[in-house]
């Protein structure tokens, strides 16, 4: 996403468009993998209720991908506003500074809630 603002800011509306569309593409893989972790543990007999630990792990990556999600409409929203366009708009600037907030405050909270988990003892 932060090369798709650079050549946005360099008015390059293609390559923002495309950058915009690998951010979306790994994001979508994210969900997939995701996805194929809940069926391995679930092959295992690891589900929501069986413990308070799988519980958690269901829970945290569950919200993690519903913000993963929102993120991708967000995405979705500038690619198809950018769609065939020649030139940046200011309109798209914003739009895009306000999608850009969103994914680095999630950066921030899920490194905050990392290091919250895993270092707090």
């Amino acid at each position: 996403f932060q090369m798709a603002k650079r050549k946005m800011n360099a008015d390059l509306p293609s390559a923002f468009f495309n950058w915009l569309l690998v951010t979306g593409v790994f994001g979508i893989l994210f969900l997939g993998s995701q996805i194929v972790a809940w069926k391995q543990l679930a092959a295992q007999g690891i589900f929501l209720t069986s413990n308070p630990h799988s519980s958690f792990f269901y829970l945290l990556t569950a919200t993690h991908a519903v913000h993963i999600i929102c993120g991708l409409l967000a995405l979705a929203f500038l690619l198809v506003r950018s769609q065939g366009k020649s030139v940046i708009s200011e309109r798209r600037r914003a739009a895009t500074e306000a999608v850009s907030i969103y994914w680095h405050f999630m950066d921030a909270l899920w490194i905050y809630l990392f290091l919250l988990l895993f270092l707090w003892r």
